[in-house]
């Protein structure tokens, strides 16, 4: 054995020195070293060792990373794994990725050389025999073979993923999915909430089928960092308590990587060993990164979809309420019923604080309010009168173009005596003209949104509304001044000396006074519709 050359990957600086220093020069080894399981695979490959003492438990690479490395390489070199006590469960895969032997912390030296020796041994009468190379090709057959099952199963899971357009079915099928992938204790998706800035949380434990609820109020700041730079994180912690990821919740092995669509990050997936000390590997950080992808595309899509049946539901609703605005307002022609039933069905349908309906008296050159709801007293609002030019309702009847905003007291617009005079505290405020033939008549106004803020969706609804109020108040007005003619018409005939009839073009008798009522025969009378004064 003298002469061998051994190398020694740990990270405990007094290990190292320990048998480097100390144990395998007294027992006639070559003895070389590295930190981490990064430094130590370069060196195996440049070194050739005859005999590898690994630790499981490294920075940058643990020890199941390096044993993973040498397989796909095929390197042959015989591995001893330096384990803590409780960590034997690891040995197990440890073993099947091709270790020797393996060591318990602490050890003494009679262990160490009698490992050594033991493993040397076995790999001399191994050397040359036929039966290695059929062990290696068994290992890559095996490797094969795992490699094309996962690859099967994510695209499985992938298309089956893709296909959900519920956020929960997706969100479920994916924690499923990633504690299969890497035989984890736990998966949790942390959902990026960016109206309210904060991640939502959603958790599942290796045998429960319920999603299962997640304090935020201490955040997870693992999750916070993958979101905010946007790599993976992997950790590991088999000594002392453990890893902590939240107040009161440590675990021994945790693995977080971002979920993102476009280069936009929208959560992060992650896995965790809560007791077992079982490290993830990199092939677990290549599987949960692919996976992770398939999630971030699938969220996306059912956010998507979602989002546009719920404004299409939306839509249609406000569709549905505009056309029995519009049908109610339209179906009638006196002037104080159009204004009544106009203002209460948009204040009932807009849940804003309070509406309004302003007129234009282009003589006077002001506006007044012709009713209104949810403010003062109507006798206070008609007793006023705004110029036009002044305040949002005078600015949107002389420009003839809406406005909204939801800061009102900040607006040079505000027209202050108004809420002076109500007692009104005016915060938001949307108001749109009402055109007849191009020509601005008046306008209406809504104030006080109570389930959000004014915002172009409210603009086109309100236009909508605007233009059919203002074809019913005109047509309101013009019934009143066809009224107003008629009544006069009739007093004029009424109080007449002389016979006087009205007829058509078609000659049909529309109206007689009462002189030709006196003439005409009553025969002829019954043959023609008439209106008699």
């Amino acid at each position: 054995m003298d002469g061998q050359r051994i190398l020694v990957i740990d990270d405990s600086k007094e290990i190292v020195r320990h048998l480097t220093k100390q144990v395998l020069p007294t027992f006639g080894f070559e003895a070389i070293s590295a930190p981490d399981g990064a430094i130590g695979l370069k060196m195996i490959r440049s070194e050739r060792p005859d005999l590898v003492m690994l630790d499981l438990n490294l920075p940058e690479m643990n020890g199941l990373d390096v044993l993973h490395a040498l397989a796909r390489e095929s390197i042959p070199t015989p591995v001893i794994l330096m384990t803590g006590y409780g960590s034997e469960k690891d040995a197990i895969e440890a073993f099947r990725l091709g270790i020797r032997d393996y060591l318990v912390k602490p050890f003494t030296v009679d262990e160490v050389i009698e490992t050594i020796n033991k493993v040397l041994d076995q790999e001399k009468q191994r050397f040359g025999n036929s039966e290695r190379l059929a062990e290696d090709v068994r290992r890559l057959k095996t490797d094969i073979a795992r490699l094309v099952n996962e690859t099967n199963t994510l695209f499985s899971i992938g298309k089956a993923v893709a296909s959900l357009l519920d956020v929960n079915k997706v969100i479920e099928r994916v924690l499923d999915a990633a504690i299969y992938l890497t035989n984890s204790e736990e998966s949790t998706i942390w959902v990026h909430d960016r109206e309210n800035n904060e991640l939502r949380a959603f958790a599942k434990k290796g045998h429960d089928k319920k999603l299962l609820p997640v304090n935020l109020e201490k955040k997870d700041s693992i999750a916070v960092e993958v979101l905010r730079e946007g790599h993976p994180i992997r950790k590991m912690a088999f000594s002392g308590g453990g890893i902590k990821i939240q107040t009161g919740f440590l675990a021994r092995a945790v693995l977080y990587v971002p979920l993102s669509v476009r280069g936009v990050i929208m959560g992060v997936l992650s896995v965790s060993n809560l007791r077992a000390p079982r490290p993830f590997t990199e092939r677990h950080e290549f599987l949960l990164t692919v996976l992770a992808d398939y999630a971030a595309i699938a969220l996306e899509n059912s956010r998507v979809f979602q989002a546009t049946d719920k404004a299409l539901t939306i839509g249609m609703d406000e569709l549905k309420t505009i056309n029995q605005i519009t049908q109610t307002i339209t179906s009638h022609l006196d002037m104080r019923d159009v204004v009544q039933l106009t203002i209460k069905q948009v204040h009932d349908s807009w849940q804003v604080h309070a509406a309004s309906l302003w007129l234009y008296d282009e003589k006077k050159q002001t506006t007044r309010v012709l009713t209104n709801i949810g403010t003062a007293d109507e006798d206070i609002l008609s007793r006023l009168e705004v110029p036009v030019g002044k305040g949002f309702v005078g600015h949107v009847i002389r420009t003839g173009k809406w406005i909204y905003t939801n800061e009102v007291d900040e607006h040079p617009l505000h027209y202050k005596a108004v809420d002076m005079e109500t007692g009104f505290t005016t915060h938001s405020l949307l108001c749109v003209p009402l055109v007849f033939h191009d020509k601005v008549i008046g306008a209406m106004q809504l104030i006080n949104k109570l389930n959000g803020k004014f915002d172009e969706r409210d603009v086109e609804r309100a236009r909508s509304i605007a233009s059919a109020v203002a074809i019913a108040i005109s047509n309101a007005r013009l019934y009143e001044q066809a009224e107003a003619r008629q009544k006069q018409l009739e007093a004029t005939l009424e109080y007449s000396g002389s016979p006087v009839i009205l007829i058509d073009r078609e000659d049909r008798l529309l109206l007689m006074n009462q002189q030709d009522w006196d003439i005409w025969p009553p025969k002829l009378l019954k043959t023609r519709p008439l209106t008699r004064f």
